[in-house]
């Protein structure tokens, strides 16, 4: 959400708040598919004002105050290209994660650049979700 929009005081924000609100939706990926699964499970739809695979897209109009968005962790960044503020909420709607994978060539030696790589992914993703009591692959 763009900085100081209403629904951040909210104590809480559900799909309902966000359907009310212009939406700009992510479709790289599975991005667009990920979304319209967890809307479809409710009785409320987006009011889409821009669909776009662009990431900084996104992040602009939502920074600029045209609309919300529903994006995955792994691309949220608090700003824009202008340097605008983005807000982010937690929404009482369990939201799917949405996964990544890392593969290789079996056999091959890893680079530096690679193990670091990996060992990044490892650390962000797979040992917060163990010491959680589940466990990623």
């Amino acid at each position: 959400m763009p900085a100081k929009h209403p629904l951040i005081s909210q104590p809480e924000v559900t799909l309902e708040h966000v359907a009310a609100e212009p939406y700009i939706m992510l479709t790289v990926d599975e991005a667009a598919y990920s979304s319209l699964r967890y809307w479809s499970q409710t009785p409320y739809q987006p009011r889409i004002r821009l669909r776009t695979s662009s990431v900084e897209a996104v992040r602009s109009m939502v920074a600029n105050g045209l609309g919300v968005a529903i994006l995955s962790d792994m691309v949220y960044r608090p700003w824009s290209l202008e340097g605008r503020r983005i807000e982010t909420i937690t929404l009482k709607e369990r939201v799917p994660r949405m996964d990544v994978g890392l593969a290789w060539k079996a056999g091959v030696e890893h680079s530096p650049a690679m193990q670091a790589f990996r060992s990044y992914f490892k650390q962000l993703y797979v040992e917060p979700a163990a010491g959680a009591g589940r466990s990623r692959s």
